[in-house]
């Protein structure tokens, strides 16, 4: 299931697509050859959390980052050519380059939500991106996996907490949506140990809200 949503609010474009029009505008980058350009990029990109994408209209990539080859490589797994374009992603460029066509002179962006059949929720987003050592404007996307993105938080809050491993180990399936029984299960414990371990966490939560509140 794939739902796309049209946005012409292009303020609201990410710090990340900011950051990358910002260095393609750049007196020092903007008459690099590609390759060098990309090169200027990618110390940027790689560290990145989201997955990004810059495309040519004919579906040619031109590059990606570590991120943005695992989502690839996710949506492919039943394909030959793990590396290549998935349909799901190229109905979002698609868009984007009809907008254009319909809409020359507006700025816009297009958001998309795509559902892999493991439950995984990959939020995209695409934009044109114009590298003046290109004859024609690229298509640049970022991907972000919102499971990752909230197991990243969930793990962060739990260094904070200063939780024990098996607090760990509870709160990450409590912020997975798992039920106390579900829990349990998962652990091998009772429902009412998984309790006592929620206990000490919220109690733990509510230290750190007292001292930095």
């Amino acid at each position: 299931m794939m739902g796309v949503q049209v946005s012409k609010q292009f303020s609201a474009a990410s710090s990340l697509e900011k950051q990358t029009l910002l260095l393609s505008r750049s007196q020092t980058t903007s008459q690099l050859p590609i390759n060098q350009y990309l090169k200027a990029l990618e110390g940027k990109l790689n560290n990145l959390i989201d997955g990004v994408l810059i495309l040519t209209e004919k579906q040619e990539l031109i590059y990606a980052n570590d991120n943005a080859y695992r989502v690839l490589r996710q949506l492919n797994s039943n394909k030959t050519e793990k590396n290549a374009i998935p349909h799901e992603i190229w109905y979002i460029c698609q868009s984007l380059i009809n907008s254009r066509s319909l809409f020359p002179h507006q700025y816009w962006f297009i958001e998309s939500e795509i559902f892999t059949s493991d439950v995984t929720a990959l939020h995209v987003r695409a934009r044109w991106l114009q590298v003046e050592t290109l004859e024609h404007p690229c298509l640049l996307l970022t991907i972000e996996d919102r499971y990752q993105a909230l197991k990243n938080l969930a793990l962060e809050k739990a260094q904070k907490y200063g939780l024990t491993p098996r607090e760990k180990e509870v709160w990450m399936l409590h912020c997975a949506n798992y039920s106390y029984k579900q829990i349990a299960e998962e652990l091998q414990i009772t429902p009412n140990t998984v309790k006592k371990h929620m206990s000490s966490i919220h109690v733990k939560q509510k230290e750190i809200a007292t001292q930095f509140g």
